[in-house]
């Protein structure tokens, strides 16, 4: 009798133990149930939109009907990069050095430095040659020209003159692709950097609406422009789009809206100009600055082995192919010249 008892008692604890069980299951999945239900809704469908988050709403930042599953991709996302997903046309920096080097072999007007010329040069005047040159410039070679520019400046063996290099020193910018690209009846300029966030983290932070974004050390700037040139052989660019690691994301709004500072400051109006606005006409600018002191961009028959320009000498977007801008050199005759045209102009 006893042992009926007590083996009728153990049947009873075991069916507390399983009620138990089954009742944290239950719960567990009536939690994930409604978490799959709460990600699928927008804030306004969850009467948050209109609180305010920082001194401002998500209904202010265009989030209001956007589902909570997709915020949280967007602002995830964009910390996720993966260089090789992003990088699509690096350079190889000693491939890359020999063209340069070679290119600017001639010149009458940059200095050798220690393994190779100061390029940074190239940011304070127009580079001369004792005639007019025909010289390809591949966008794997002015990726790294515009890198070994940034290296010299920060080793402390030059001034920064340019504003896109200006710009980039200061938010420890590394310049990681520079492609062209045929994009319709024209051609579409792509520029990647990498920027160091580390003192910036604080203020991007506070302009985000949640707090489950890790603001990473760095990050990619990708800019779009389209790209072609007047008939002066002069860059012209009309940015496109920017964004950050090539997504768009309420964090990359946060970033460009607190790196955007230090762009602006060097642009004519640029307190009027949106964050994305300010840092793609900051390097946009900076870029057409470079190729200006390169040369202008063109196409001409030239001797082949020399590169010596003969004639037909075309100026304008004939110098731009995929992948390359070809640009006719500059002698002190033609800067000369360009200056007293300025001044009669003026």
């Amino acid at each position: 009798m006893a042992r009926h008892r007590e083996g009728k008692k153990r049947s009873g604890c075991g069916g507390c133990l399983l009620k138990i069980f089954i009742a944290i299951v239950v719960i567990a999945i009536l939690l994930v149930v409604a978490a799959v239900v709460i990600v699928n809704l927008t804030p306004d469908q969850l009467g948050i939109a209109d609180i305010d988050i920082n001194g401002t709403t998500l209904r202010e930042m265009g989030l209001a009907d956007t589902k909570i599953k997709e915020i949280i991709r967007f602002a995830t996302d964009v910390m996720n990069a993966n260089s090789s997903d992003i990088v699509t046309n690096p350079y190889n920096a000693q491939t890359e050095q020999f063209t340069a080097d070679n290119n600017l072999s001639a010149s009458v007007s940059v200095t050798p430095g220690e393994g190779g010329y100061n390029y940074t040069d190239i940011l304070t005047d127009k580079v001369l040659y004792d005639g007019n040159y025909l010289y390809e410039y591949r966008d794997t070679t002015l990726a790294y020209l515009f890198q070994q520019m940034l290296d010299e400046a920060n080793s402390g063996n030059a001034d920064i003159s340019n504003d896109a290099l200006d710009f980039l020193n200061r938010i420890n910018g590394r310049v990681e692709e520079v492609s062209i690209n045929a994009a319709g009846l024209g051609y579409e300029l792509r520029l990647v950097v990498s920027i160091d966030l580390g003192s910036y983290k604080t203020a991007i932070e506070s302009r985000l609406p949640f707090r489950i974004v890790r603001i990473p050390e760095r990050v990619y700037i990708v800019s779009y422009s389209d790209i072609t040139a007047n008939s002066e052989g002069e860059l012209v660019l009309a940015g496109r789009s920017i964004r950050i690691n090539d997504i768009e994301s309420v964090v990359a709004d946060a970033i460009f809206a607190v790196i955007s500072a230090d762009a602006a400051e060097n642009i004519e109006g640029g307190e009027e100009l949106t964050g994305q606005e300010a840092v793609s006409r900051a390097i946009g600018d900076g870029f057409a600055a470079v190729i200006a002191n390169l040369g202008r961009v063109g196409t001409a028959d030239c001797i082949e082995e020399t590169r010596l320009v003969t004639g037909n000498v075309i100026l304008g977007a004939s110098g731009i192919s995929s992948h390359a801008l070809t640009v006719i050199t500059y002698t002190a005759d033609d800067v000369a010249d360009t200056a007293v045209s300025g001044s009669e102009a003026a």
